[in-house]
């Protein structure tokens, strides 16, 4: 994937640095993939376990994008670029600023075969397991495992995969 990005970067610095050329160039206009990446990161939630070998892995970025990663296991996986729903950001926003402080979001014994969650939010990364998440943190945990589910998503702006160049 990234390999992949980086042929046009490359592409353009070398067309950049060849001479001049009486060709047009096409406008460059903003677009919702182009620009999703300028916005800074909010948090990182990562859901790994969950249906299988699954590491599912969201990021939110201030201004309401995501980039969504769900790998398989050595099969593959698709990547996301979106945008969340109007209201999400806001609700989202709220329920990270309640998080409970230290590194684990686990109280008590969770069940066996679970999901296990990772967030990383404010320069701290907090861990977590499935059916023993602590009460402050379940709304945010929510949240973001919907996210990864298609809840609160409002579009798909961009969709790869490693199997469909």
């Amino acid at each position: 994937m990234v390999r992949r990005g980086m042929i046009p970067v490359v592409a353009l610095l070398l067309h950049g640095g060849c001479g001049g050329s009486d060709a047009p160039t096409a406008p460059r206009t903003a677009t919702p993939s182009a620009t999703a990446h300028a916005a800074p990161v909010l948090v990182f939630f990562q859901r790994q376990g969950a249906g299988g070998a699954t590491l599912d892995t969201f990021t939110v970025r201030r201004d309401g994008t995501a980039t969504l990663q769900k790998r398989y296991g050595g099969a593959g996986g698709r990547f996301k670029e979106l945008e969340l729903r109007e209201g999400s950001l806001p609700r989202l926003e709220r329920a990270l600023a309640a998080l409970p402080g230290g590194t684990t979001l686990t109280r008590g014994s969770p069940p066996p075969g679970g999901a296990q969650y990772l967030v990383r939010y404010r320069g701290r990364t907090q861990t977590g397991r499935q059916g023993a998440i602590a009460p402050t943190a379940r709304p945010a945990v929510k949240l973001l495992d919907g996210f990864i589910d298609g809840i609160g998503v409002r579009r798909t702006t961009r969709e790869s995969a490693t199997n469909n160049p």
